[in-house]
């Protein structure tokens, strides 16, 4: 049987829809059986970011009531065969859920995927209690400021009382994803560092996602960006806390698209390295030794312009008086005298 997990916030505009693309993806990825389904009735966002907007013919709601069997709703990823989608109602407010038809889909779904989400709409009203209702487990999403920390502690709330497990006595499981995070920021009291975080929520820390510019470029290709860019930084945090999730031992890092001091130095090396190589075979073209070579390499690896190096006026004046003796077929004697007199200059 699938896990049914929901992705959720108090606060509106915090990256639920971002993460639950995210990490279905991710998830996806590794051969799992992913659908997210997508609980905010009348606006409809999760289509959109994973660009499937063009392909909603039935809808959530369409199941629910009977206007389209499970299988008709289901859309399928074009890049991952593994993921589904399935769409809210953009014409219908959240009243058109009822409890029956929620739990009815949700079951139909836990045989055939390894992994039911449940993207929640902003808030504490029905929407978001529907969603939570048939969770085995929680991933609440936050930002490290107070007013979004502070409604994450009402959520928690309502997950241990208005779930299914919380009527049967049992403790529904609690991640937090803290994101948009910048430890600079952080670091200049901007916003809340992650110690203060998990001290007022007492969650465990599911994952870091880094504040960044890709989450909107993503959103506007309609590719979650564990697919987009699975080597940034941003992907690579939803890929551990996604392994996570999976209940895999991950440390728990920032990731960065920055490199690091030993990278640098490493690719400052590897430079100055390919630049010896070169101005040893431009000295070697021209012939160049002792001094005037060093002082050549010098010139190029510090940078300066080089100046092209004076040829040797003693060395070319041998060179023309010994093709003159040559012309003459000048030997012996006769040749030692006069290269004597050519490079005396009389």
């Amino acid at each position: 049987m699938g896990r049914v997990v929901v992705v959720t916030s108090g606060k509106g505009g915090v990256g639920k829809t971002t993460s639950t693309a995210a990490l279905g993806a991710a998830l996806a990825r590794t051969g799992q059986a992913v659908v997210v389904i997508d609980f905010d009735m009348g606006l409809r966002n999760l289509d959109l970011v994973m660009g499937a907007e063009l392909r909603v013919v039935y809808d959530f709601v369409d199941v629910i009531q009977g206007a389209a069997k499970l299988p008709q709703a289901l859309i399928r990823d074009k890049r991952i065969e593994t993921l589904f989608l399935l769409p809210a109602s953009q014409t219908r407010d959240k009243d058109a859920l009822t409890e029956d038809g929620v739990a009815r889909v949700i079951e139909e779904l836990r045989p055939k995927f390894d992994w039911v989400i449940c993207d929640s709409p902003a808030g504490i009203e029905r929407g978001a209690t529907l969603a939570m209702r048939h969770a085995d487990a929680a991933v609440i999403v936050a930002n490290p400021e107070v007013s979004s920390v502070s409604d994450s502690h009402r959520i928690i709330g309502l997950l241990d009382a208005k779930t299914e497990k919380a009527e049967k006595g049992e403790r529904i499981e609690k991640h937090l994803l803290l994101t948009r995070y910048d430890a600079a920021r952080a670091a200049r009291g901007e916003m809340l560092t992650i110690g203060d975080v998990l001290e007022i929520l007492s969650t465990p820390l599911l994952g870091i996602i880094p504040e960044s510019e890709e989450v909107l470029r993503a959103s506007n290709f309609g590719s979650p960006i564990t697919i987009s860019d699975p080597s940034s930084a941003l992907a690579r945090a939803y890929v551990d806390a996604a392994r996570r999730l999976k209940g895999e031992v991950v440390e728990m890092t920032i990731p960065s698209d920055k490199k690091g001091l030993f990278n640098k130095l490493l690719g400052r090396r590897a430079s100055q390295q390919e630049r010896m190589k070169t101005c040893n075979t431009e000295a070697g073209a021209k012939n160049l030794a002792s001094d005037t070579r060093r002082t050549f390499m010098s010139d190029r690896l510090s940078g300066r312009t080089a100046v092209e190096p004076a040829v040797n006026s003693q060395q070319q004046k041998m060179k023309d008086c010994n093709a003159t003796a040559g012309e003459q077929k000048l030997t012996g004697d006769a040749r030692r005298t006069f290269m004597r007199s050519c490079l005396k200059g009389t």
